[in-house]
């Protein structure tokens, strides 16, 4: 009974010791091995974010972004992404919307012909855009921002320029340069220029005799009605707030290719209609913008009457829509400012103030002349537009980081699209 007692406690000390022994193992290898995994993941984690410098090829991989339009209510913006296709040497921009909270983010357009220019029917409903499809011309299309497919809205002739919503949404005025019928033409001929600026920067020699002029295109009827004409271009163009008239900028002088005088010129928004001369500076006017009320308009005008004037300083000024002598309300700044925008009621102008190697947003108060610097920094804002709770909507980059949309709340920037930092860890 004794050596039973004694061989049965040997075994259970021999027992428990083998299990101890074999737990230990099995905590000891799970360690080795959760610690192999850590190092495993930490080394790819390395390699993935591991710094480099640029290389030429990383040019396809930057995005770029434009042309926001802020919807009338207010909860959504649209704007166009463009990438480039490296295999097929082109760039293709589409257009994409974002809630006002920066929280969703949609693909609207998705083609490979792609497209521009999106605008905010005013009733909310429908995003329409540019596009040139099948081979055609550039023509409007309408897209329900419910979803669908866009359907072609213009078949105009000639090339489109530039398009805008009436403020009741039963029109639009359509910039378009004067269409050339070349179905007829055989073989190449010589070009034959006899214009005073024969070449210019960009577009070459200056053979082009072709006109652009106004039109209005009624949305239901399809119908297009002829706004100006005659040996003169037009651009810039503002419908005025309750849709009775049409602000544009126009050079008609004698020979504009000797001069720089733009002006800015109203007219009804009516076939038939007469434009009045608003400005009468013998340099350049441009960028009208109507007031809230459509009582004012402001605009940029050169810092010199002088023709072909190198470095100019535009400068910030509002003039009364009945006429009257403008106020040059940025005359003293010496520095060039852009971009004006009314604020909400009216009562400022907000502008991009370039000042040496940064740009940032001032607003003018339209009684006292006051500038009031919005937001500054070593930064540059590239773009304006007003919210209708009397926000901003701005684009904005600094020496770390790509440009990308911002929300300009009470001198606070909130960042809107991440679209440009697929390299940013890579570089920085």
């Amino acid at each position: 009974m004794i050596v039973y007692k004694s061989f049965y406690r040997v075994y259970l000390r021999r027992y428990f010791l083998y299990s101890a022994i074999q737990l230990l193992l099995m905590l000891l290898k799970k360690i080795v091995l959760s610690a192999i995994v850590l190092l495993l993941l930490q080394s790819a984690g390395i390699s993935q974010t591991q710094k480099r410098s640029l290389r030429p090829a990383d040019i396809y991989r930057q995005q770029s972004t434009g042309d926001t339009q802020i919807s009338p209510d207010g909860k959504w913006v649209t704007y166009t992404l463009s990438t480039i296709d490296s295999a097929k040497d082109k760039r293709i921009t589409d257009i994409w919307m974002m809630s006002w909270d920066g929280l969703e983010t949609v693909q609207l357009t998705n083609s490979p012909d792609g497209e521009s220019s999106p605008k905010w029917s005013p009733d909310g409903k429908y995003i329409s855009f540019t596009a040139s499809r099948s081979g055609g011309s550039s023509q409007v299309y309408l897209l329900n921002r419910l979803g669908g497919e866009a359907i072609k809205l213009t078949d105009v002739k000639g090339d489109l320029n530039d398009y805008a919503w009436s403020p009741d949404g039963k029109k639009l005025l359509l910039t378009i340069k004067d269409y050339e019928d070349t179905s007829g033409k055989k073989g190449n001929k010589p070009y034959v220029i006899d214009r005073y600026r024969f070449k210019q920067d960009v577009s070459g020699y200056q053979y082009d005799k072709r006109k652009t002029h106004l039109y209005l295109f009624d949305v239901a009827g399809k119908k297009t009605d002829t706004l100006t004409k005659g040996n003169y271009n037009e651009s810039g163009v503002q419908w005025s707030p309750d849709g009775a008239a049409i602000a544009f900028v126009s050079n008609r002088t004698e020979d504009p290719d000797k001069n720089t005088n733009t002006d800015i010129f109203i007219i009804d928004a009516k076939t038939g209609a007469v434009a009045r001369q608003l400005t009468t500076w013998k340099g350049s006017d441009g960028s009208p913008q109507w007031s809230p009320d459509g009582k004012n308009i402001a605009y940029l005008r050169s810092t010199s009457d002088a023709n072909f004037i190198m470095y100019d300083q535009s400068i910030l000024c509002v003039a009364p829509v009945s006429g009257g002598e403008p106020n040059l309300l940025s005359k003293v700044l010496d520095r060039p400012v852009s971009t004006p925008r009314w604020d909400k009621e009216g009562k400022s102008i907000a502008v991009l103030v370039t000042d040496d190697c940064v740009r940032y947003i001032a607003a003018y108060d339209l009684k006292s002349g006051k500038m009031n610097k919005l937001i500054g920094g070593n930064r540059s804002f590239n773009s304006l537009e007003r919210h209708p709770n009397g926000s901003w909507i701005t684009s904005m980059t600094n020496p770390q980081l790509p440009s990308e949309f911002y929300a300009l709340e009470n001198s606070n920037l909130r960042r809107l699209t991440k679209c440009r930092m697929i390299l940013l860890p890579i570089f920085l």
